[in-house]
């Protein structure tokens, strides 16, 4: 993607930008979370279609008649694999937050994320995760800011079509910011 200069990313939308559902990782409801991890390590790590573009960061769920259902993230798999507790109580309301996650990371673990499936992790997306395809390129970035999105789901019609990542905002805004001028400073 070779962005030219200021004026062509402030008039950008968001279409232009976005990566199709058929570029984005995927998949099945009823897959397992350990069949997310190893398809987010193989987006994350795996040879890529177009170097040039960075990687996934996140998986589509997709229904049986092909429809994207949402997008489970980094956080969603990792909250997903976390222990069911309850906090002790504490009379001072001191509770060691590390203490409570130390049992976390054990070969149990392993057996959660055969167990659990994506649908028990996916909500429906939020109207904060979507943004319409034509919407200006400033109103995402303004949506990934304010609620510390790695990604959003790109709707037309009421049907996610796409997913516009923060990573490839950033590229954008990095590209316009590099071809400005410097101006000179006042002595």
């Amino acid at each position: 993607m070779k962005i030219p200069n200021m004026e062509v990313v402030a008039m950008m939308r968001v279409s232009d930008l976005m990566v199709s559902l058929e570029d984005y990782s995927h998949v099945a409801v009823g897959s397992s979370l350990q069949d997310v991890m190893q398809a987010v390590a193989t987006a994350m790590m795996g040879p890529a279609a177009d170097p040039s573009r960075p990687r996934d960061r996140g998986v589509l769920v997709q229904a049986k008649d092909g429809r994207v259902l949402g997008k489970l993230s980094l956080w969603d798999i990792l909250s997903g694999l976390k222990p069911s507790f309850e906090p002790p109580v504490d009379p001072f309301g001191r509770v060691d937050d590390h203490l409570l996650w130390s049992q976390w990371l054990r070969p149990e673990l392993a057996e959660k994320a055969r167990t659990t499936r994506v649908e028990d992790l996916l909500k429906p997306p939020s109207s904060d995760e979507t943004i319409e395809a034509e919407a200006p390129l400033d109103l995402a970035v303004y949506r990934l800011i304010r609620g510390h999105h790695l990604s959003l789901l790109v709707m037309r019609n009421a049907e996610i079509i796409g997913v516009l990542r923060l990573s490839d905002v950033f590229k954008a805004v990095n590209t316009m910011i590099a071809a400005t001028k410097r101006q000179p400073t006042p002595a």
